[in-house]
């Protein structure tokens, strides 16, 4: 029935601060006897949850002993320091404690009916004096001075009560933590989506193409020039068989000559402001499909300037007998990235490393050869000849 009492009384909050304060999250510290139970540091408990905790640990013959601040949060127990030390020196160096950094209301559960609530004074004297007894809670509540000079007075008090009553549970707490927590709400930062490149497009009789930008320039400049070719036009040559479109723009021309061949069509020449250019790689696509390329350059036979299409995708048309071409979009495209790359040709060469010399050692094991005559230990030992 005692036990049940001590229960009772813990969970009876006083009407000052059961009815005042709203709920607050203060950290919590517990030593005193052996039997205190360590808990995870990194949980936040709530009132109930904590008066359970201390309901483990008292009994009637238990006195509890509440140190409560006026203003504690965690950051305090960490950032305070008198020049180079904590400012909580005396409770740092107790060896068994527990510390609960985030406990709902714990003097709510700690200041029951039958609490004794002493005022610690301006001189550091308490305006009452604390007799320990089996059952008692005994509530100090510090107010003025700083955390040094109350964790001297916690350390000289529980000392003193510890000596009179071994079976003594101290509490150290605080009414409202020192920092407000506002909530946090999480926001999406509001962007603006980047907008997507316009890409040109330009057709004609039997050809089409679209771009992002075209550039030119020196060819080791950092920054090239970009120019807008917007109209496409297909230039008619009768003393040649390759077809001719011209690309014109603001103060840029380029012209692209195409040739078909035997189901496929190649680039046979591109010329730049009246000066030819040249591709390293060679363009020679199926009939029906279309060049894609991210980057496509063309540089001047000296090496000097050089003109660059981004994001470029072109096509050009050849009617068939019987058959009408589609010139409004492109066919399947043919990418500028050749299909060999250096990892593929490391491996195809590693492979013809481990192809040699496997085959020299099954070459070697088909070499080996067994004895065709044996000696017989009763019979006359087998004499090879040299020449044999």
């Amino acid at each position: 029935m005692a036990k049940l009492g001590v229960s009772v009384a813990l969970f009876l909050a006083f009407a000052v601060f059961g009815t005042a304060r709203a709920s607050t999250n203060v950290p919590v510290f517990v030593w005193g006897k052996p039997s205190v139970t360590y808990v995870p540091a990194l949980s936040r408990y709530s009132s109930s949850e904590f008066a359970a905790l201390v309901e483990a640990q008292i009994d009637e013959n238990t006195f509890t002993v509440v140190f409560a601040e006026e203003r504690l949060s965690a950051e305090d127990l960490s950032q305070c320091k008198l020049k180079t030390q904590t400012c909580f020196k005396n409770l740092q160096k107790l060896e068994r404690k527990s510390y609960l950094p985030s406990v709902e209301e714990p003097l709510s559960v700690l200041e029951g009916s039958n609490a004794q609530s002493v005022q610690l004074l301006a001189d550091g004297t308490l305006s009452e004096r604390v007799v320990p007894q089996a059952g008692g809670i005994v509530v100090v509540n510090l107010s003025g001075g700083d955390f040094a000079s109350h964790d001297a007075i916690i350390d000289a008090l529980y000392t003193r009560l510890r000596n009179a009553h071994p079976n003594i549970v101290a509490i150290y707490t605080a009414k409202t933590p020192s920092f407000s927590y506002s909530r946090l709400v999480r926001k999406t930062r509001q962007t603006e989506p980047e907008p997507e490149p316009t890409r040109e497009v330009l057709s004609t009789d039997g050809f089409l193409m679209v771009y992002e930008q075209f550039k030119f320039g020196q060819a080791d400049a950092a920054e090239l020039t970009t120019a807008k070719l917007d109209r496409a036009a297909k230039i008619e040559n009768a003393t040649t068989d390759s077809m001719q479109i011209r690309l014109t723009g603001a103060g840029a021309q380029v012209d692209l000559f195409f040739l078909q061949t035997q189901g496929s069509w190649e680039i046979t020449g591109v010329w730049f402001d009246n000066q030819e250019y040249y591709l390293r790689y060679r363009v020679h696509v199926n009939q029906h499909f279309s060049y894609s390329c991210n980057s496509w350059e063309y540089y001047s036979y000296d090496l000097q300037k050089k003109i660059v299409f981004e994001e470029v995708q072109l096509q050009p048309f050849w009617s068939t007998e019987g058959e009408t071409v589609p010139t409004n979009r492109f066919g399947d495209a043919w990418y500028c990235v050749g299909f060999t790359s250096g990892g593929i040709l490391s491996g195809l060469f590693l492979i013809l490393i481990f192809i040699i010399i496997g085959s020299y050692g099954i070459a070697w094991m088909m070499d080996i050869r067994t004895m065709d005559r044996f000696d017989d230990p009763k019979g006359k030992t087998i004499t090879v000849n040299a020449a044999e």
